[in-house]
């Protein structure tokens, strides 16, 4: 990701800034120690990877008080002295799971996305995809899964029904939900609740897939129809987002734009009918 937070000071940092970082760390003494010894491709990428691997939340927007990009950057300085409030403590308790699971960063689309400039509103929405197929872990925050949770409880989560949690449920290879106290749901503590078998049995009946898509989830593992059908079932409060969340999952070319309203969508469906070649696709 373009931006995230430092979970250590609460600061949000750049790539630049994660570089300087990196070349100030013991690791990075050691690997350029180790290069002058011969070199070991594979570790070198392990060793890099452990610095820079980062953590996704995925959850639902409550309200538009979420702390923004601005907040943090410009105002707090730090995601630690933020105002004690509902929506920040959210965050707060984000960045602490990060760090308990041992990762230094962390990236939320509340406040690493800069959406004052359209450049970086549009390179973060097209890239959104990847970045949570790429990441060490996605944690999922469902506010409105009491704790103790129970069977059938994430199935029944306004988190199954939007838009853009879709890829963030498809996307990550390993996964981790949350209840609205941040214990892991039923009680789960395994590494990856995409090796749960009660976990993805509940989300494959839910939304009608076999276990396996979602575990091993690629764009191509579904024909259009079938991606159709799943997107018809979320819902957005932008209606832009209707198609700009389906970009990673169709890997389309489409560039957002903010005031296109319904068109967003007459977009992607015409550049899927581009592709395949018939508007028989469409009759999902």
């Amino acid at each position: 990701p373009l931006v995230v937070i430092d979970v250590n000071t609460g600061c949000l940092c750049d790539g630049p800034e994660r570089m300087c970082l990196f070349k100030a760390h013991p690791l990075f003494k050691e690997l350029v120690s180790s290069m002058m010894r011969g070199v070991d491709n594979e570790w070198v990428l392990r060793v890099v990877s452990s610095f820079f691997e980062y953590v996704m939340l995925s959850h639902v927007w409550q309200g538009l008080n979420e702390p923004s990009f601005q907040d943090i950057k410009v105002e707090f300085k730090s995601i630690w002295d933020l105002p004690d409030t509902l929506l920040n403590e959210k965050l707060r308790n984000f960045c602490q799971e990060t760090r308990r699971i041992g990762y230094r960063w962390a990236w939320s689309d509340t406040c690493c996305i800069d959406k004052s400039m359209d450049l970086i509103l549009n390179h973060s929405l097209t890239s959104m995809y990847k970045w949570y197929a790429d990441s060490a872990a996605t944690l999922v925050f469902l506010a409105d899964v009491a704790h103790l949770s129970k069977p059938g409880d994430l199935a029944h989560s306004v988190w199954m029904t939007r838009a853009w949690t879709l890829q963030e449920l498809l996307s990550p290879n390993v996964i981790f939900f949350y209840d609205s106290e941040w214990e892991p749901y039923l009680g789960d503590t395994d590494s990856n609740h995409k090796e749960s078998p009660e976990i993805m049995e509940e989300l494959a009946d839910a939304i009608k897939v076999s276990r396996g898509t979602i575990v091993t989830f690629s764009p191509d593992d579904l024909g259009v129809r079938e991606k159709l059908r799943l997107a018809s079932t979320r819902n957005a409060t932008v209606e832009e987002d209707v198609a700009y969340s389906l970009i990673g999952i169709f890997k389309s070319e489409i560039r957002p734009h903010y005031d296109e309203g319904a068109d967003a969508l007459g977009y992607l469906l015409e550049e899927i009918v581009d592709r395949s070649g018939e508007v028989t696709v469409l009759a999902w």
